[in-house]
């Protein structure tokens, strides 16, 4: 390997660069090799020498690993297309295409198609191809990537086909602000949402909890369809809102099997008499029930697994009997898991409420109590800046600032969406008095975006239960 000249890089960074350097395929092996010279182009990129960093990816070669090779080929064109040799890096991006089926192959693939859509690219037909090679691990957002892909390759269609990914990038930026991430972002004990609560009757609470010898127990925690709410307005108030619809009153929709969704619900205040009343009674006597409190290992916590892994348009994945999210890097398993011919979920992001009163376009977002934080924490204290405190109010206080913040950012969000929207059903009006066909078409992926039976998981005016 040619030895650059290091003068001028401070001193631990000298260090740092030569011990990588001493790592070797003959003596550490080829996966060691590769992994030291993505850390030191990782180094060289921090200090923003471009040029060292591309030489050090392209010391790596397909034999040394392939997920470590394909993540070289990707930076290599990122590093490109950053100094504006755009169609380099397409050269060097199509090396990674038909290779890798794991979910870190899929991570990469997605990448590079997200980054040929963007203006500076505009290469659909290279992009979709990408989005059908990460599709396995990437249902939901590849599926509508790769439709949008056929939209933009017509010409007439570009212009509101352009609109409509600004909708998909919108609406997946709004799940991203409603996963709880579990991890504490203010405190320095834990995440104040760390622990979710779902009401039930004792009768369920045994068959959870129970086991006997024939193994029929204990049961898995099951979802139930969302058809089965008591409240028909579930899913309508997205619609309305985009639409413009300021009235409250809703209709029970029709079943549709083609797409709905599965949900259970959880709430942040795990000792709630009103939840009690509600969802925990036995016999409908009351103080019979329990609040099963689930500790964040029970939920998907990892965010950079495969897409919105809880959404599909198929079910072919669960008629296969073969694993397909095995990582060269990331032993930790997607969300499925099949075991003979049911496909079992093991786990699942959890997603944050919305309150939205569809007269006053009011939006709240589901939060704890305040009257939680003392109970939790009662007489404690905490000095603040030489000042002693009630550690309640304190976490109370920095608790509502993360909340308010939040609140900013999907109000923010959800107002580009209803603007974004509002164009592109204004475009494809007048697109259907001369293409009829391309008009439906439109409909359909904007459907398939905003999933009509998904906003009733993650928006929508009334929960039954729910961080309140």
């Amino acid at each position: 390997m040619d030895i650059d000249d290091l003068e001028g890089l401070d001193e631990a960074t000298q260090e740092q660069i030569e011990e990588l350097r001493r790592v070797t395929r003959e003596k550490d092996g080829d996966k060691s090799y590769a992994k030291a010279q993505i850390d030191e182009s990782l180094i060289y990129i921090n200090l923003d020498k471009h040029k060292e960093a591309c030489q050090s990816l392209s010391n790596i070669e397909k034999t040394d690993s392939l997920i470590y090779y394909m993540m070289a080929q990707y930076g290599l064109g990122a590093l490109l297309a950053e100094d504006s040799n755009r169609d380099e890096a397409l050269t060097i991006w199509t090396n990674i295409k038909g290779l890798g089926v794991s979910l870190n192959a899929s991570k990469i693939k997605f990448r590079i198609g997200t980054d040929l859509l963007g203006k500076d690219f505009a290469k659909y037909s290279e992009a979709k191809q990408f989005f059908i090679e990460s599709l396995e691990h990437y249902p939901y957002e590849a599926y509508c990537y790769r439709k949008i892909c056929d939209l933009l390759l017509d010409a007439k269609l570009e212009a509101v086909s352009i609109k409509i990914l600004k909708l998909l990038d919108k609406t997946l930026e709004i799940v991203n602000i409603l996963k709880l991430d579990f991890e504490p972002e203010f405190s320095e004990d834990e995440s104040p949402e760390r622990k979710l609560a779902h009401y039930t009757n004792t009768s369920i609470t045994n068959l959870l909890l129970e086991s006997n010898e024939d193994r029929s127990l204990p049961s898995s925690f099951r979802l139930n369809t969302i058809n089965n709410v008591n409240d028909p307005s579930e899913g309508h108030l997205l619609v309305n809102y985009l639409k413009g619809i300021k009235e409250n009153s809703f209709y029970a929709p029709d079943f549709d099997k083609s797409l709905h969704a599965f949900i259970s619900c959880f709430t942040f205040n795990h000792d709630s008499l009103n939840q009690f009343r509600l969802y925990g009674k036995e016999a409908n006597k009351e103080a019979s029930g329990v609040s099963l409190v689930f500790k964040k290992e029970f939920f998907q916590l990892d965010n950079s697994l495969g897409g919105l892994s809880f959404l599909s348009f198929d079910n072919s994945l669960q008629k296969s009997n073969k694993s397909v999210f095995s990582s060269l890097i990331n032993d930790q398993p997607n969300t499925r898991k099949n075991i003979g011919s049911n496909a079992k979920i093991v786990k699942q992001p959890v997603m944050r409420c919305v309150y939205i009163d569809p007269t006053s376009n009011y939006i709240q977002l589901a939060q704890r109590n305040r009257i939680t934080f003392f109970r939790e924490f009662g007489n404690e204290t905490v000095v603040i800046q030489g000042e002693e405190i009630s550690k309640a109010k304190y976490e109370w206080e920095e608790y509502k600032k993360y909340i308010d913040e939040k609140t900013i950012a999907f109000s923010d969000a959800f107002r580009t969406l209803k603007s974004t929207y509002e164009l592109i059903i204004k475009e494809k009006n007048a697109i259907a008095s001369d293409d009829l066909e391309s008009s439906n078409k439109i409909d359909i992926l904007i459907n398939e975006i905003l999933l009509r039976e998904f906003p009733k998981n993650c928006v929508t005016a009334y929960n039954p239960i729910t961080g309140e």
